[in-house]
């Protein structure tokens, strides 16, 4: 997500633990004028590995720790091994501060060789047409499955926190990835929008989670992942 319009193939699936081998990468807004040049990667070397892919909320945008963020701590949570794509403006079209859109990002998520990728929809495709929004995403989903036959594609739903009205670009971003990831024969988890309404979970623009919002989203994310069958 970008709060600076003025105003989540899942590759979204995402918590902490022991660290072994861990690479640290700060989420840059583009304001900032620099890209994140890597992935953030959490958990043991062995085990499990999980890719989650979406916006600067999954990538812990003005967090002073981005192992703080979600996707961190399901790797502590359920000792797991997560690489973080988490992208701050970036979404299905748009481009975001790690200079690439979403499809940018399967290159990294096949070199993480995961058995798992959690894709997010994303608000950041505001102001492009219902069809645009459908095309990039069922096709970056197919490139993903494409590229990574063999693992579990999980779409997670697009998070809107900010007060006033919805823009319909949150509902068919989230309905895009629904389609997407079903026609690849993937799961998809709708959480619900858990950080709604909680003023005090969320940092002073309204829309990224702070410390305590991400604990918030972990526990609710690893919730609705279990309860649609899907087990770290």
């Amino acid at each position: 997500m970008s709060r600076f319009r003025t105003v989540l193939v899942a590759v979204a699936l995402g918590v902490c633990i022991p660290l072994g081998a861990v690479g640290v990468a700060v989420a840059a807004h583009p304001a900032l004028g620099n890209a994140q040049p890597s992935p953030t990667i959490t958990g043991p070397r062995a085990g499990t590995s999980v890719v989650t892919i979406g916006d600067s909320i999954m990538a812990g945008y003005g967090l002073d720790d981005t192992s703080t963020a979600w996707p961190a701590l399901l790797a502590e949570a359920d000792h797991v091994r997560v690489t973080n794509l988490g992208c701050s403006s970036g979404g299905f079209l748009a481009v975001g501060a790690c200079g690439t859109d979403f499809a940018g990002l399967i290159t990294q998520a096949t070199a993480a060789h995961p058995s798992i990728v959690i894709v997010q929809s994303t608000d950041n495709d505001i102001g492009q047409s219902a069809a645009s929004i459908e095309t990039a995403t069922g096709a970056t989903v197919r490139a993903l499955h494409a590229a990574l036959p063999k693992a579990q594609i999980v779409g997670m739903n697009t998070l809107w926190d900010q007060p006033g009205a919805v823009p319909a670009e949150v509902a068919q971003s989230t309905a895009s990835l629904r389609r997407a990831v079903r026609a690849v024969h993937g799961t998809f988890v709708d959480i619900g929008q858990p950080l709604k309404g909680h003023a005090a979970l969320l940092q002073d623009d309204s829309e990224h989670p702070t410390i305590a919002g991400h604990r918030v989203l972990l526990r609710t994310i690893v919730k609705d992942l279990r309860r649609a069958g899907i087990h770290l």
